[in-house]
């Protein structure tokens, strides 16, 4: 992403299994998979397993989730993903906070790392169960580990400057779902209010020397939201794959439109 990348995003929640990720995987055609612990309730064990199989298809796992407190941040960064996409976040404080849960303390920083006050635990599935060094480990977590906010609500867009030049901040998201259904155009992504709020987004990310995804459902709106700058694109995931294999399995015995059933 820092050197201009455009990376679609596959999202699980329905059906967050390990056979599913791996079916995923196995296409080769999604380098990021995203996790959502915000409207599906997937324990962190269930986490940790299926991190594991995106990461044996060298895919990058992200997780999404309410950002609340330090424990909450502690036990998703700890199954072991590479990302948090953290949802709702609707001022600075609230970013800094969540960069100081999720960033170790380096009496010996690298440039333009940012440390923070992370609890120790150099036992768990993202320290190799103790095998990497403590330094390696530290720096790995500081420096590669992508800090996303999600920018949904007209509160946090009028402070998105703010969030966006916070430390230890790689990356904001605009959720244009959430932001659309608050102006109350339930369901309108393209809306001319929810694109413009969208092109805040990304003209706050340039200044900041950040970089910004979003949602792209179907190809117009994707060839929209790429043609704005957004990097990290989803074009769905699992709910999508479902509901259109299905019906693209009832052509098989349902009649063409327009025809007189027999």
């Amino acid at each position: 992403m820092k050197s201009g990348a455009v990376e679609p995003a596959y999202v699980c929640g329905n059906h967050a299994t390990p056979r599913h990720v791996d079916f995923v995987g196995s296409t080769r055609l999604f380098p990021i998979i995203w996790f959502d612990l915000e409207h599906f309730d997937l324990p962190t064990e269930t986490l940790a397993v299926v991190a594991m199989v995106a990461r044996s298809h060298g895919m990058t796992a992200i997780a999404r989730f309410k950002a609340l407190n330090y424990e909450r941040v502690q036990q998703v960064l700890e199954t072991g993903v590479e990302g948090i996409l953290c949802a709702m976040v609707e001022s600075p404080e609230e970013a800094r906070d969540i960069v100081r849960w999720s960033k170790f303390n380096n009496p010996n920083p690298l440039p333009g790392e940012v440390t923070g006050q992370r609890g120790w635990n150099g036992g768990g599935i993202d320290a190799r169960y103790g095998t990497l060094p403590a330094a390696d480990y530290v720096r790995r977590q500081n420096n590669e580990i992508a800090i996303i906010c999600q920018i949904e609500t007209q509160e946090s867009l009028a402070r998105v400057d703010e969030i966006a030049s916070t430390p230890g901040v790689e990356a904001l998201f605009f959720g244009p779902g959430d932001f659309a259904h608050r102006l109350g155009f339930v369901g309108q992504l393209s809306h001319p209010k929810v694109t413009e709020a969208m092109r805040s987004v990304a003209r706050a990310c340039s200044r900041q020397g950040k970089w910004w995804g979003t949602l792209g459902i179907g190809p117009d709106h994707y060839r929209q939201v790429r043609e704005l700058g957004a990097q990290l694109i989803c074009p769905g995931g699992d709910a999508r794959v479902m509901i259109n294999g299905i019906r693209e399995l009832a052509k098989t015995f349902q009649p063409p439109q327009g025809r007189d059933k027999a």
